[in-house]
């Protein structure tokens, strides 16, 4: 409840259980969302299936130096390489701890981090914490991302980064996966079951943590590109197809 505003807590507080009551089954996107569903909300097991989502097949490696050149324009981005991560500005994703771990890699590193996402909720010490980092300039904020954009900005980091403290699937992870980039998560909620074991996996409040493995990793070409390999394997275990076979095979158990 701490990372979202009053007004929807008290919404989703109402809504999601009259959902599920009503509702003659239920789909989780992941196995910790099913335990949520019946820890939190007394839903009975036997009424989840859990039902992954896919991976549009448009994230995929991008190395045209064209492509590549004028979505770095178009962002601002500048010459620097730089760290990446997806998702709306609000304290769920946990951006000022990382924003504190990579205080320590821009010391060392000519790395900038780049957070791909619109405004969302309760944001301003987020932004507050660049300036008390002294990292203006060095920690940017694309805003809104097109969607056609997203490959190639995936495609252009060194390293993609995702330490939310919650996620109830964690698409990003296997986005960046299918486009070639190695990835750090935290190991809360959903993240561990997506991400198998092509990720590192991290505490979400260990800043200190994050920046080791940070810096080790933009240190060793060996170790990035064996979570590379790893995360190519990981990315094609989940897809629409697949995803859409399933929810067949569950329609037709329901209706049989």
């Amino acid at each position: 409840p701490h990372v979202y505003t009053t007004t929807l807590v008290n919404y989703l507080n109402r809504v999601v259980p009259w959902s599920v009551q009503r509702a003659s089954h239920v789909l989780a996107d992941s196995v910790a969302t099913k335990q949520d569903l019946i820890e939190i909300w007394s839903v009975p097991e036997k009424k989840i299936t859990v039902l992954y989502s896919g991976v549009d097949a448009d994230f995929a490696p991008v190395d045209n130096e064209n492509r590549l050149v004028l979505v770095r324009e178009k962002y601002a981005l500048g010459q620097a390489p730089y760290i990446f991560t997806v998702g709306t500005i609000q304290p769920r994703k946990n951006y000022q701890m990382l924003i504190q771990a990579f205080a320590k890699v821009a010391q060392t590193q000519a790395h900038n981090l780049v957070i791909a996402g619109g405004k969302g909720w309760l944001y301003d010490e987020i932004l507050a914490e660049v300036h008390a980092q002294n990292l203006v300039g060095r920690v940017l904020f694309t805003g809104f991302v097109d969607d056609v954009d997203l490959p190639t900005l995936y495609s252009g980091a060194s390293l993609f980064v995702f330490p939310s403290l919650y996620e109830g699937f964690g698409l990003p992870l296997l986005e960046a996966m299918s486009c070639g980039v190695p990835v750090i998560s935290s190991d809360a909620s959903c993240l561990p079951e997506v991400a198998g074991r092509a990720a590192v996996l991290l505490p979400p409040d260990k800043p200190a943590a994050w920046t080791e493995v940070m810096e080790a990793l933009l240190n060793s070409p060996v170790d990035r590109a064996q979570l590379v390999a790893s995360g190519y394997a990981q990315a094609k275990q989940f897809s629409w197809e697949k995803s859409a076979q399933q929810l067949l095979h569950i329609y037709g158990r329901l209706l049989a």
